[in-house]
C-alpha cells in the first residue's frame, strides 16, 4: 500500500516485508542514500523488483552483489 505522507511515500519492501518510508523526491535524506551498488547490484535489482527496498534489504543485495 502507498500512501503520501508529510516526509515521503509509505512503502512496503518487496523483497522482506518491512515497512518504510520512501523519500525519493528528496535523495538528500532517502533510505537508500549513500548505498553504493555495483551495476551487478543494480541489473539484478531491477530484474527482481519493480518498486523500492528497504535499506536493510539494499544492503544486503549490494554485500552480496560485490
Amino acid at each position: 500500500m502507498k500512501e503520501l505522507t508529510n516526509e515521503g511515500i509509505a512503502k512496503v519492501c518487496p523483497r522482506c516485508g518491512a515497512h518504510f518510508v520512501c523519500y525519493h523526491e528528496n535523495p538528500a535524506i532517502c533510505q537508500c542514500a549513500g548505498i553504493n551498488l555495483n551495476e551487478n547490484a543494480r541489473a539484478f535489482l531491477r530484474t527482481h523488483y519493480t518498486d523500492c527496498l528497504c535499506r536493510a534489504c539494499l544492503l544486503e543485495v549490494a554485500r552480496e552483489m560485490q
